[in-house]
């Protein structure tokens, strides 16, 4: 596990690796210009590829990954300059955004939990589905805050920023035509992953999804502690 003095084993490789992975993938899709080409999902193939070649345990890469996770909570925050540039256009709708974000948290959170109870899945499964659609620093806390389950959680995180990167504005636009409520969904349905896929179109459209994670998360952590434990069956 050692090569010229370097681990390849350790915490700094594997931050090292994820982020070359990343740069790698992105290159890639800029160069190919096909959207099925997804950073995030290279990325993982290739750090888990890596894992398994090397038989490196999962614990020896998780202090790796609990850094990545905490500096993930401040980077969020660089989201509100896209915000701030397209704010004046953005609080001249305010109310309107409002009543959609109201709407998308709670569809987010009946729609994981009821979709999940319907397929079969426990009630400590559906409960972790709720946060779906919200940016991952924000699942992890509101799940925990009523008992969830939290890697199945950040499971569901990745895999609805997933879907929505990859098809969620393609599919919008069969019925929306308008960029800002586009945007705003997008952002909505699949957090930050979403407004990655906005950023390719404009700084515009990165402003008008922030809209919607950022909404949706404050939405959502405020009413799904309260609204999960209604949703699922007595026991």
């Amino acid at each position: 596990m050692f090569s010229g003095g370097l681990r390849l084993d350790s915490p700094s490789f594997f931050l090292f690796l994820m982020v070359s992975a990343y740069w790698l993938a992105v290159y890639i899709r800029a160069r190919s210009k096909i959207s099925l080409v997804n950073p995030q999902v290279i990325t993982v193939v290739i750090v888990i590829g890596y894992l398994q070649a090397l038989d490196v345990p999962f614990e020896k890469y998780e202090p790796a990954g609990n850094l990545l996770s905490y500096w993930l909570q401040p980077a969020v925050v660089c989201l509100a300059l896209p915000l701030y540039r397209q704010w004046r256009r953005i609080g001249s709708q305010l109310g309107p955004v409002l009543i959609s974000q109201l709407a998308g948290s709670l569809v987010g959170i009946v729609s994981g939990v009821y979709l999940a109870l319907l397929f079969g899945a426990s009630p400590a499964v559906s409960a972790a589905l709720a946060t779906k659609s919200v940016t991952m620093p924000i699942a992890i806390e509101v799940t925990q805050a009523y008992g969830g389950i939290v890697p199945v959680a950040a499971l569901a995180v990745i895999i609805a920023g997933l879907t929505g990167q990859l098809g969620g504005l393609w599919l919008m636009r069969r019925v929306v035509r308008r960029p800002m409520s586009l945007a705003v969904a997008e952002g909505t349905a699949s957090h930050a992953m979403g407004i990655a896929r906005c950023l390719e179109i404009s700084q515009k459209y990165a402003s008008y999804a922030t809209v919607g994670l950022i909404f949706n998360g404050i939405l959502t952590s405020f009413i799904a502690p309260y609204l999960v434990p209604l949703l699922l069956p007595l026991t």
